[in-house]
């Protein structure tokens, strides 16, 4: 404990010549360059606001904005109720016939979370209704998640469910609180992914408020369709991650429909 009160103290310096910008900035430089030279462990607790305040000689307001841009950055990471830490590493993330969000975070050591955010009932686009087989026009429902490791966003997924098959899939899941099991409540076992489909791209103003990244950090994006045992499609899945936040390992082939 005395170690890590005198590793505390320890002043840290603001980057030279760059007196135009603003404060928060410039303390975000310092921590950045701190945490690059190893002066603070991936996945240690970071100082607290009025610690870190001490060492940059700055008012704790300035330090806390620092601290928000290095978060969104993906270089910090808040878990809730224990304090600001470094981040581990990007969770090693594998795509399979049967991989599942949930068992690559539990895998990784991490507690997955889900929060839903938005569901409506909407008409299959021609691109929807290709990966789906269904006739365009063909009534579906529109589920989107927030996912999340130590609460931590993730990904922003977007599920297309076949609503005449799974009429009250929403209710479901929100009792039930598993993709997997929501659907094995309807006698769906074992679902698999058939193809996928990834490309990247710079977030949405939502899409990096909702994942808190900034409007410059890549997601990785893709389209995932899952069939039944009979290999009837089931579920469109439309996601994007916080590309900084994950390492892919791909086991299968994955391709366009």
């Amino acid at each position: 404990m005395a170690r890590s009160k005198e590793r505390l103290v320890e002043p840290i310096t603001l980057p030279e010549g760059n007196a135009a910008e603003p404060l928060w900035s410039q303390a975000e430089q310092a921590l950045a360059t701190a945490i690059s030279s190893g002066r603070f462990r991936r996945g240690e607790r970071l100082p607290s606001e009025l610690e870190l305040a001490a060492s940059l000689g700055l008012h704790r307001h300035t330090v806390r904005r620092a601290v928000e841009a290095l978060v969104e950055r993906g270089v910090l990471e808040i878990r809730r109720g224990r304090g600001t830490y470094l981040v581990e590493g990007a969770i090693p993330y594998v795509i399979g016939s049967r991989s599942r969000f949930t068992q690559n975070i539990k895998a990784s050591g991490r507690s997955p979370s889900t929060k839903v955010i938005s569901s409506s009932m909407e008409r299959a686009s021609a691109d929807a209704a290709r990966w789906l087989a269904v006739v365009e026009g063909t009534p579906l429902i529109a589920l989107t998640l927030l996912r999340s490791a130590d609460s931590v966003p993730v990904v922003l997924a977007r599920h297309l469910i076949p609503a005449d098959r799974f009429a009250d899939f929403v209710d479901r899941f929100r009792e039930i609180g598993s993709i997997t099991n929501t659907y094995a409540s309807y006698g769906v076992v074992g679902y698999t992914r058939r193809a996928t489909k990834i490309s990247a791209r710079l977030p949405t103003h939502r899409e990096a408020t909702v994942l808190k990244i900034t409007r410059g950090s890549p997601l990785l994006v893709w389209t995932s369709l899952n069939v039944d045992p009979e290999g009837i499609p089931v579920n469109l899945d439309d996601s994007a991650f916080a590309a900084g936040r994950i390492d892919v390992l791909m086991d299968v082939g994955c391709a366009g429909p």
